[in-house]
C-alpha cells in the first residue's frame, strides 16, 4: 500500500510517499481501505517533533511514523472481538495514528458507520476537530439549552464546528471571535449571533453589552496570552471556562481563588485522553455524522489533494493559507 511516513523530525520535506505492508487488525480493531483522509495541526506537530519535547508532557512519537488521526473508508477486515458484519461498511474513524495510508487500522470503538450515500470528503473533515468541539460542550461541561457560549478562534476548524454544535444543542446566544473582517463574516454565516475581534482590547465589554451585562455561561478558549485573562471579565456567575488550546502561549498563572468570587470553573481539554473513554468519542462521531447528513451542521472543506502531496498540505496548513479542512485522496 502507499503511505506517508517520516523517519526523522523536521519540515514538510521529511514526509515520504512510500510503499508499506498492509497492516492486519488486532483484537478490537478494523482495517479500513481509506477513501478520504483528514489533515490536522496535531499531524504537523508530530512531524516537527513537538510532542517529543519534555515540556509538552504529552508523550512522544516513535520513528518511523505514519501520522494522521481521521479517515473515511470501507472496512475490509476485522480483528477478534469485532462483529464480522462490520466488513463492507462505510465508516468514519478517529485514531491515534496511521491515517495517511491507503489502508489504516482503527479501534472499532472509535468508529461509526456512515450511510452509503454519505459524502466521504465532508465526513473526513470532522473527527478530530468535531470531536473536540462536541466534547468540550458535552463532556468538559454540559451545555444546557438557552445558555450563552463564547467561542474563540471561531473561524478555525474546531471553532467553526463549535459554533454550529452549540446552536444545534440549543444555545441561546453564541458569540465567536476571529482575526479579520472576512473571517468574522464567515463566523456570522455559520450561525453566530455576534462575531468580534479579540485584537480590540475592549472586546470583553462588547460581550458584556451583548449579554446585558451578565456575561457568557461557557467560554471555549484556544488563544491564550492576554486573551486568557480577559475571558474572566465577561464570564458569568457559575460560568465554565474550557481551555483546549493556546496559540499565543499559556499566559500568566491564575490564582485559583479568583474562581471563588463568582463560583466559576476552569477546565482543561486534551482529546487523546478521551481514547480511554471510547464511548464518548463514538457518541461525538455519531452526533457529527447525523447532523452533517441532516444539514444542520456544515463541514467546511477548503481543498482536496492527492495523498502523495501531503507535504504540500502541511505547508498550506502551517501558513494558514486555507479556511477549512484539507483532505487527502489516497487514490492519487
Amino acid at each position: 500500500m502507499k503511505a506517508i511516513q517520516f523517519t526523522s523530525f523536521g519540515g514538510p520535506e521529511v514526509l515520504s510517499y512510500i510503499d508499506l505492508p498492509k497492516p492486519s487488525p488486532a483484537q478490537g480493531e478494523i482495517l479500513i481501505e481509506t477513501t478520504a483522509i483528514g489533515v490536522n495541526f496535531p499531524d504537523v506537530r508530530e512531524r516537527m517533533g513537538v510532542y517529543n519535547q519534555k515540556e509538552t508532557r504529552v508523550g512522544g512519537v516513535e520513528l518511523p511514523h505514519v501520522t494522521g488521526l481521521q479517515v473515511v473508508g470501507h472496512v475490509v477486515a476485522a480483528g477478534d472481538g469485532v462483529a464480522r458484519a462490520m466488513i463492507g461498511r462505510k465508516v468514519m474513524a478517529l485514531m491515534k495514528k496511521g491515517a495517511y495510508a491507503q489502508f489504516a487500522l482503527a479501534s472499532a470503538a472509535t468508529t461509526v458507520t456512515l450511510r452509503p450515500d454519505a459524502d466521504d470528503v465532508a465526513m473526513a473533515s470532522l473527527p478530530c476537530q468535531g470531536a473536540t468541539a462536541y466534547l468540550t460542550l458535552q463532556a468538559s461541561t454540559l451545555l444546557r439549552a438557552g445558555e450563552s457560549v463564547l467561542v474563540h478562534g471561531a473561524a478555525g476548524g474546531v471553532g467553526s464546528l463549535a459554533v454550529q454544535i452549540a446552536k444545534a444543542l440549543g444555545a441561546g446566544t453564541v458569540i465567536g471571535t476571529a482575526s479579520s473582517d472576512e473571517r468574522r463574516a464567515f463566523v456570522r454565516d455559520i450561525g453566530a449571533d455576534l462575531a468580534i475581534g479579540y485584537e480590540d482590547p475592549n472586546w470583553p465589554r462588547t460581550v458584556l453589552d451583548h449579554t446585558q451585562g451578565r456575561g457568557v455561561d461557557v467560554i471555549l478558549e484556544s488563544i491564550g496570552g492576554d486573551v486568557f485573562e480577559q475571558n474572566f471579565e465577561c464570564l458569568a456567575r457559575f460560568g465554565r471556562h474550557i481551555v483546549f488550546g493556546s496559540t499565543r502561549g499559556p499566559g500568566n498563572p491564575i490564582a485559583p481563588r479568583r474562581l471563588m468570587t463568582k463560583a466559576q470553573s476552569l477546565t482543561g481539554f486534551y482529546l487523546p485522553i478521551f481514547f480511554e473513554t471510547p464511548e464518548l468519542i463514538s457518541r461525538a462521531l455519531a452526533f457529527l455524522a447525523d447532523r452533517v447528513t441532516g444539514g444542520s451542521i456544515k463541514a467546511n472543506v477548503a481543498t482536496v489533494l492527492p495523498l502523495s502531496r501531503a507535504a504540500e498540505a502541511h505547508r498550506m496548513l502551517q501558513a494558514r493559507q486555507v479556511q477549512g479542512a484539507i483532505i487527502l485522496d489516497p487514490a492519487t
